[in-house]
This record gives C-alpha cells, sequence and structure tokens, in this order.
C-alpha cells in the first residue's frame, strides 16, 4: 500500500495494488479531495490488510472466466477498425461492429463504444513517444470461457509516411496465449504449466514423463494437482477450459 500526496484538488491519494506471485491482478485509488485530513495510518493499516484476501479473490474470478459455455462470437476475423493518429474512428471491417457490440453493449441502437480499441491505441502511441515500452495489445474476457486478444499497430512506417493511421485487429485469443493467463490465474506452478503444455500438444502420460525427465507416477502426481486447482476431472475438461476448443 502506498500514500501519495498530489496538489490542487486532489489532497490524497491512496493505492493499493492487488498482486501475487502470478501477477498482477487489479489495483485500487482512494482520492481524497479538498480535505485537510490526510488518510491515516490506522486507514492505510486496514487497506493493506485488504490486499491479499482481494488478490485472492480477484484471481479465482479470472480463473472462472475460462469456464465454457455456448457464446454468439463472430466468425475467425480478425476484425479491424482503423483510428486516425487522433485515435478517431476511420473505417472499419463488417465484423468490427458485432465484436465491439459483444465486448461492451451500447444502450439500446447507440454506436458501440471502441474503449478497448482506444486502450490499444494509445499504448501504441505511448510507446512511440517513449512513454511507456509495454507491447500495444490487450486480452480481453467476452464471456463464456472467450478471450479476445486486440492488437494495435502503424499502417506504415512514420519515418516515411508522416503520422499514419492505425489499425487495431480484433480476434480469439490464440491457445498460447489462453495457456499463460489460465496458468497463472489458476496459479499453476512451472512444472505444472509446463505439463499442461506438453499435454495440449498431443504428448500422452509416458512421452510427457520423458520431455521432463521425471517419472510416469510424477507425472500423474503433477495432473491430480491442476484437476484440483482448476475444478476440473479429466484431462478433456481440462484442455478445452485452457485453450478454448
Amino acid at each position: 500500500m502506498e500514500l501519495a500526496s498530489q496538489p490542487a484538488w486532489v489532497t490524497d491519494v491512496a493505492s493499493v495494488v492487488f498482486r501475487s506471485r502470478q501477477g498482477c491482478w487489479g489495483f485500487l485509488d482512494l482520492w481524497r479531495i479538498n480535505s485537510s485530513q490526510p488518510f491515516s495510518e490506522s486507514e492505510a493499516r486496514f487497506l493493506t490488510s485488504t490486499a491479499k484476501p482481494v488478490t485472492e479473490a480477484l484471481q479465482m474470478s479470472q480463473a472462472d472466466t475460462f469456464k465454457l459455455g455456448f457464446s454468439n462470437v463472430p466468425g475467425a476475423g480478425p476484425a479491424v477498425l482503423i483510428l486516425s493518429p487522433e485515435l478517431e474512428v476511420r473505417a472499419q471491417t463488417a465484423e468490427t461492429d458485432e465484436y465491439l457490440r459483444l465486448l461492451i453493449p451500447p444502450d439500446q441502437e447507440r454506436q458501440p463504444i471502441t474503449a478497448a480499441a482506444y486502450n490499444v491505441g494509445a499504448q501504441l502511441l505511448a510507446v512511440e513517444a517513449g512513454i511507456d515500452q509495454h507491447p500495444p495489445w490487450a486480452r480481453v474476457h467476452l464471456s463464456h470461457g472467450v478471450w479476445l486478444t486486440l492488437q494495435a499497430a502503424r499502417l506504415g512506417v512514420p519515418e516515411r509516411a508522416g503520422n499514419p493511421e492505425i489499425a487495431v485487429t480484433i480476434e480469439k485469443s490464440s491457445p498460447s496465449e489462453r495457456l499463460d493467463l489460465f496458468s497463472r490465474a489458476c496459479a499453476l506452478s512451472a512444472r505444472e504449466a509446463e505439463l499442461l503444455g506438453h499435454l495440449i500438444l498431443g504428448a500422452d502420460t509416458h512421452m510427457t514423463a520423458q520431455r521432463m525427465f521425471v517419472s510416469e507416477n510424477t507425472v500423474q502426481d503433477h495432473l491430480k494437482s491442476i484437476f484440483a486447482k482448476t475444478a476440473t476431472s479429466n484431462r478433456r475438461t481440462l484442455m478445452a477450459r485452457a485453450v478454448g476448443q
């Protein structure tokens, strides 16, 4: 938990990061506005005490997003949205509107909000400006175990074409992208994640044991632990949840 004083009308900020060994699952900023009283030490201790249970709940909620069900996701894609250098919508493919309506359903017949596309577009600008070097892509949960990946890229080379438009692609997350997040959300160990990767590639118990330089009994022990952590009971369901196939 971190306390930070701010100028102007925001007189104090308390921030909590919800992080586990598997990654960061969220954060909380509390603002005190036009107040002469900063956050107290007792308030800071209380916020700190919430970090562990909230982190665990957020991580479990992320794992729950991999539960499969019926979903009316559009065709194979990818859908493409064209943004101006100022992040204004210029054009899009036919499937894009349907994807955006599923991501953030608009009221009645209003145009869908392109918030996720704006986010990766803005990240591309941040990378180009040297502000933040995280890649301009994001995974977004849709529903019923479906995850989408959005990526932003210039349509040309800025040095040669001035300030070209930005293309944002929207498509189903690949098996490898899903597997990474699934493994972290379910708190799999490095060896358990490695084992799951071998199974998804079609290896049986004997082959997996050879590749991991362990006994077949050890593979079975790892698999039992994976079943417990992912709330599955067989390999078919496990792999379907992990990679969405």
